[in-house]
């Protein structure tokens, strides 16, 4: 909990400032869709985010990447029954070969791996992860209308906050406090750049194309950590990098070719 406030709490005394400077534009439209903003705020800025470490804490990184590699199917699924959006081939093929190639990727191409796993009793917030994700994606088109994209992701920070401020200090232990100059800027990094701006994109992008159009870019994460892992930790191009990637790939081309 600590460690989820930590990456929202910087952000949100920001977007507060910048709220009451917006106040008189805002206002009224917050307070008049506070029960909607809330719910998104419950699953994208509390539940998804602290939740995923909890489960990174108790079980395997390559069991919570695997969960969260079924989002996308989820929010397709989840889109098509919500907002009737329609999947059709092309959109079922994009998910499924985005699902394969990411699967590819988190297994780094064994099939010893695959048929190894096994889910874990302690992989249920890796699973409550994935879901409060996929509610998050699906529930972006709630948005009330009136807001900016920066207002929007400002009162969903803020409201996130003091609800993981009250968590953290209920659960009890220590404040994390960064011990390096190293860990300090990892996390400013971490405060800035996957949460406040991350969100600022991913909101923006899936309320212009739609949850079920915005949800196999989610394969993109195995994908880039990948190509990371090659260019900043020494790592070798393997051929399940070449086949996961170009599954991934495959499946963003023709899900950019769905109306």
């Amino acid at each position: 909990m600590w460690l989820t406030l930590w990456r929202w709490g910087p952000g949100a005394i920001l977007f507060a400032v910048y709220l009451l400077f917006k106040w008189d534009q805002h206002g009224s439209i917050i307070q008049a869709n506070l029960s909607r903003l809330t719910l998104i705020s419950a699953l994208g800025v509390v539940i998804y985010p602290a939740t995923l470490f909890m489960a990174v804490s108790e079980t395997t990184a390559l069991n919570a990447s695997l969960y969260l590699s079924v989002t996308p199917v989820l929010i397709v699924l989840i889109s098509s029954v919500v907002w009737k959006e329609r999947i059709g081939p092309i959109g079922a093929a994009s998910v499924l070969l985005g699902l394969l190639g990411a699967i590819v990727l988190v297994f780094r191409g064994s099939l010893d791996a695959f048929f190894a796993f096994q889910i874990a009793s302690n992989d249920i917030w890796a699973i409550v992860s994935a879901l409060a994700w996929a509610g998050y994606c699906v529930s972006l088109p709630l948005k009330p209308s009136g807001l900016s994209e920066v207002s929007f992701l400002a009162v969903l920070v803020v409201i996130g906050s003091v609800v993981l401020a009250v968590l953290a200090v209920g659960t009890g232990g220590t404040v994390p406090m960064p011990d390096t100059t190293v860990v300090a800027w990892s996390m400013v990094y971490f405060a800035l750049f996957p949460s406040i701006l991350a969100f600022l994109a991913w909101n923006w992008g899936t309320t212009k194309v739609g949850p079920s159009k915005a949800a196999p870019y989610n394969n993109l994460v195995p994908f880039f950590g990948g190509a990371l892992g090659v260019l900043l930790l020494g790592e070798t191009i393997e051929t399940y990098h070449l086949w996961g990637g170009g599954l991934v790939i495959l499946g963003l081309v023709l899900n950019s070719m769905r109306r």
